[in-house]
Parts: C-alpha cells; structure tokens; sequence
C-alpha cells in the first residue's frame, strides 16, 4: 500500500511537472536579446511541444465540440498566456490523463487511475480559467483609464486609429495588447465597426462591450467621438466606485466567521482561563 502511494504521489508529481513543461517551453531571454532586430528563422518546436501538439490535433476530431469549443473561448479571453494554442493544450490534457491513469492501472488501482485521469484532465481548464478571470479583472481596472487618454488623444485632433495607437503605445497590459489586436486587424483590412465587434467578443466584459456599442452609434449617427469617449470614461470610473463600495460593504459581513471561529476562542481562553484557574486553586 505504501508503495502505491508513493508510485501515486510521483505520478501526480511528474504529470505537474509536464504540464507546466509543456505550457512554458519557450525561447530564452537571453537568446531573444541577442536577435533583437534580426529576421528571427522560423524554428521546430521542441520536441515536447510538437509531440502534444500532435496529440492533441489528433484527438480534438473526438472530443464533444461543447467541450473544445468551450476550451477555445476561454484560451482566447484568456489572452493565449504563454503562447499556448487549442491543440496544444489539449494534448496537454491528455498526456496528463494518460500518464496518471497508467502509473495507476500498473499497481491495480482502477478507481484512483479513473479520478487521478479526469481530476489532471480538467487541471489545465482551470488553469486557463484562472489566467482569464484575472485578464479581465486586469482589463476591467485599467478600462476607464485608458478612455481617458483616448479622450485627450481625440480631443487634441487624433483620429481614432491614431490615438488607439497613441495609447496602445504608451500604457502596458492586456488591454493594450487588445487595442494593438484591433489596430492590427483594422490595418489589415477590416472595417472599424467589425473590428471593435471583435474585440467586444474577445474580451468579454460588459464595460467593453457598452463602449464598444456606443462607439459604433456614434460612428453611424455622426455624434462627436470626443463627447461619446468622455460619458464611457464618467460611467465606468462611477461603475468602479459603485464596485468598491460593493466589496466594502461585504468586507463586514465576510469577517464575522474568521472573528467567531479564531479571534472569539482565543479571546475568551486568554482572558477566562486564569480566572478559573484562580477560582480552581482557592476551591
């Protein structure tokens, strides 16, 4: 029995441990410092990568599609973090599976390789999931005030494409990797209006999407994209404000059990327990 936790624990272990291999394998700092400003030659994948890549080209046709098609929008919210793509992630999950359920079935114990195999599948969903909610707390903080500096920018005599270049330029961050997205795509060819439909489906967050909304009204009715800019600016700094005061007030409400269960006993045994060891000594 100890032999089968120990052969379970290097399992889980060792399926981590490829799992975090394979999602960050990627060329050095320090090689890329040296080819800065050099056409870079396309290279093959290491040799990890191109392997779970081909799994999971192979296995995606045999997935459910709500699963996949699930997977692929929350890669893309996401942001893609570490270069990662849908096949890749998905031979990932499935070596995962595989190797933890095998290091299992060899010792006998179908039940642990049936949990270990579904538990190291789904492990990269939350992942992913994690990285996106944390893409779109970061995009939803930075909304109003990357509006504002859209704003100036247009106010000063840009045009839009001139100032969402302007600001993508001069603030970091996942927003500003989707302006530059939109920019791309608007460079490229696509009309404005489909490009900022993209970039409302991409992210997700109903800020975005209001400004998205209201910008492709202003455009079809002629309304000053100045004026349109700094009433999306006002509404989400008050739709901030209106969150925080949200958080506060539960902060309240949140710290009744840690209070009851740590601070409350710790308090009354501080405070008690002398007194009753006083009394219990003059008895």
């Amino acid at each position: 029995m100890e032999f089968t936790l120990v052969l379970g624990s290097l399992a889980v272990v060792s399926a981590i441990g490829v799992f975090w291999w394979g999602l960050t394998a990627r060329p050095s700092a320090a090689r890329a410092n040296l080819l800065a400003g050099l056409p870079e030659p396309e290279e093959a994948p290491a040799p990890l990568v191109g392997f779970m890549r081909q799994v999971g080209q192979a296995t995606r046709q045999k997935l459910p599609n709500a699963l996949v098609d699930g997977l692929e929008v929350n890669l893309v919210q996401a942001g893609h973090p570490g270069g990662v793509d849908l096949p890749r992630l998905l031979g990932v999950k499935i070596t995962l599976a595989v190797l933890a359920s095998f290091l299992f079935l060899i010792n006998g114990e179908f039940l642990f390789a049936a949990i270990a195999a579904l538990v190291l599948f789904f492990l990269p969903d939350y992942w992913v999931i994690s990285v996106r909610d944390q893409r779109r707390a970061e995009i939803r903080a930075a909304a109003a005030d990357v509006i504002d500096q859209l704003t100036i920018c247009v106010e000063a005599g840009l045009g839009f494409e001139s100032a969402l270049a302007r600001v993508s330029s001069t603030t970091t961050g996942p927003l500003s990797d989707e302006l530059r997205h939109t920019l791309s795509d608007i460079g490229a060819g696509v009309p404005r209006m489909q490009a900022l439909r993209a970039l409302s489906d991409r992210v997700q967050i109903a800020e975005i999407r209001q400004l998205v909304t209201a910008l492709l009204q202003a455009q079809k009715h002629g309304v000053s994209m100045a004026e349109t800019l700094r009433i999306q600016s006002a509404e989400m700094r008050l739709k901030r404000t209106q969150r925080t005061e949200e958080k506060a007030a539960k902060l309240t409400v949140k710290m009744i059990f840690p209070i009851i269960v740590c601070y409350l006993p710790v308090f009354l045994i501080i405070t008690l327990v002398p007194a009753l060891i006083t009394v219990f000594r003059a008895l």
